[in-house]
């Protein structure tokens, strides 16, 4: 008898019980609201999609002829390779005007103006390797940041076809500019 009231019992309930399942979003409906988000981001930073997802700057205003540049992480902080990246912001048209004054000081041209930011905020010294289209090796390039309103000169350790790598001691505004190889 315990049995007879128990299957019908459990009959009961299966036969009370409502399935129902919540509606999938379609692929299309998660590419959309990944491509606005990633849009959104792109845009607050003043960049293309195609920038922001490279970490690159490709259009700098008021430099037409800027190399396109990025990184692409392994920053080695405090002497130690690490998985930092250093995110490339872009400089606005003052400050482009202020390292094209810097460069004609120096007689050269600025090849590339941006900013960096990560998320190791304060470091003694970062080892950044910049990737830059166009740049040969042998090529003189110096590069500065600014600093304080000033450009101060930053440690230039290799370069190399496509490359510059540069000693930091902070995050800022930096400039790459091409020299005369007398300097």
């Amino acid at each position: 008898m315990k049995k007879l009231i128990a299957c019908t019992l459990i009959g009961a309930m299966l036969c009370g019980m409502t399935v129902s399942a919540a509606g999938s979003p379609s692929a299309a409906v998660v590419a959309s609201s990944v491509s606005a988000t990633v849009e959104a981001a792109a845009a607050a930073e003043n960049k293309t999609v195609g920038e922001y997802s490279n970490n690159a700057v490709v259009e700098t205003p008021g430099l037409p002829d800027a190399l396109p540049t990025g990184q692409g992480g392994h920053v080695i902080i405090n002497g130690a390779p690490s998985n930092v990246t250093f995110f490339l912001t872009k400089a606005n048209a003052a400050t482009v005007k202020d390292a094209k004054a810097q460069a004609t000081e120096l007689g050269g041209k600025v090849l590339s103006v941006f900013g960096t930011k990560a998320v190791v905020g304060k470091f003694e010294s970062a080892q950044v390797n910049f990737y830059m289209k166009g740049v040969k090796a042998g090529q003189n390039i110096k590069v500065y940041q600014k600093v304080n309103g000033a450009w101060v000169e930053v440690k230039v350790v290799e370069i190399r076809e496509d490359h510059v790598v540069v000693d930091m001691t902070s995050h800022g505004t930096l400039a790459f500019i091409e020299v005369p190889a007398a300097q």
